[in-house]
């Protein structure tokens, strides 16, 4: 009777290869892991993070501005024999940074706004003065993107801060000239913001209320 007796060194150097076969599983699939999450902060680091914008467009203070010298010149014409007439506005000019956070929806930054608004004082017939209102503010603001695609945007915008007013009325006739200034409370909310371009370069346009513009447009650098 033959006894066949297994070959222990061949089974052990199987094994071995098994073993080795499954080390070697294990170290490739978690160099691929490492791979994809190195590619991964690799394409998030280079999303631009910061932008700076420039805006213009109409805010409620030169709107304001506009109503109240609509409303004024009926009733104040009568009894002081004055009106404002050849207003000159220079509509309201915005500068904003933001900062994008690690969560891509949210960016954080502030807005700055200069307005100004001009007219002539006329009193029978003749050019009394000038009245010149200037308006700047700044203000803190958040940035919610409702979409956010390498080339779109969509996007809602709050932002509150305070409003230097400077109002000037000179009298070309006595040579003398009034300044009054003040601050106070200012904001800007743009329900809904549209931005379409390049990675880098896009133009936008907003819709809100508040200081920076009830309509504005402009052009902003991402880096």
């Amino acid at each position: 009777m033959l006894h066949i007796m297994p070959n222990f060194a061949i089974v052990n150097k199987e094994h071995q290869q098994f073993k080795t076969y499954k080390v070697m599983k294990r170290i490739f699939a978690i160099v691929a892991v490492a791979l994809m999450a190195a590619t991964c902060i690799f394409a998030q680091s280079n999303e631009p993070r910061h932008e700076i914008s420039v805006s213009y467009g109409a805010g409620i203070s030169l709107i304001g501005d506009g109503i109240s010298n609509g409303i004024g010149n009926g009733i104040f014409d009568s009894m002081s024999g004055r009106k404002w007439t050849n207003s000159k506005e220079f509509g309201t000019l915005g500068l904003e940074y933001f900062y994008h956070l690690d969560n891509p929806r949210i960016a954080i930054g502030g807005i700055a706004t200069y307005s100004q608004y001009g007219e002539d004082v006329i009193k029978e017939d003749v050019k009394e003065g000038e009245r010149t209102r200037r308006y700047i503010s700044v203000m803190p603001s958040v940035k919610y993107y409702w979409v956010n695609k390498q080339h779109f945007g969509l996007y809602s915008k709050a932002a509150a801060g305070v409003m230097y007013t400077t109002a000037k009325s000179e009298n070309t006739l006595k040579n003398t000239s009034e300044t009054d200034s003040r601050l106070g409370f200012m904001f800007q909310a743009s329900l809904l913001g549209i931005e379409g371009g390049s990675l880098h370069i896009r133009g936008f346009i907003e819709a809100g209320v508040g200081e920076q513009g009830i309509l504005l447009a402009g052009l902003r650098y991402k880096f």
